[in-house]
């Protein structure tokens, strides 16, 4: 009988403890137009942690996507295309994966070739705090870290054209 009651109240603890944790560990931020960028909970393919003010100063095109969506794998091939054609512009585009982190990423971008900053929302944290709801969807991201624009889907071409010619 006192080890259940014991067993009861460990376990009421180490729930206790695991929401407070949680509640500590992730801000409840979210993505509002106009409003500053939450920071984004990544790492890069080599597993260091990332931050939006890793880039400060740029204007940042910070797009989500998943390995199992071709649509999205066209976008980042569409963007890469315009970072060559475009390449004294003051923009960073940040790829940030959603596969989690058992995805094998790296294979992805080596297989697709993909050259741009690839990072892994291995919690799926940042795609939390920015709503998201599919992929591909995409933050245009001031310098100052304001939320200028939101693209779900594909970023239309003429938006592409302004946002690269600046």
């Amino acid at each position: 009988m006192k080890i259940n009651y014991l067993l009861t109240v460990l376990a009421k603890l180490m729930l206790l403890s695991a929401v407070g944790f949680s509640l500590i560990s992730c801000k409840d931020e979210h993505a509002v137009i106009g409003q500053s960028a939450p920071d984004i909970a990544a790492f890069d393919l080599q597993g260091n942690k990332v931050s939006l003010a890793d880039w400060k100063g740029k204007t940042i095109i910070l797009n989500f996507w998943s390995e199992t969506c071709g649509i999205c794998i066209t976008e980042l091939k569409t963007l890469e295309h315009f970072m060559q054609n475009y390449p004294h512009n003051n923009l960073h585009i940040i790829a940030m994966n959603i596969d989690g982190e058992k995805a094998d990423t790296q294979t992805i971008v080596t297989k697709r070739e993909i050259q741009l900053s690839v990072v892994k929302d291995q919690l799926k944290i940042s795609a939390e705090r920015y709503q998201l709801v599919g992929t591909p969807t995409s933050f245009v991201i001031d310098p100052e870290g304001k939320i200028l624009y939101k693209f779900e889907g594909l970023i239309p071409d003429q938006d592409l054209h302004l946002l690269f010619k600046g």
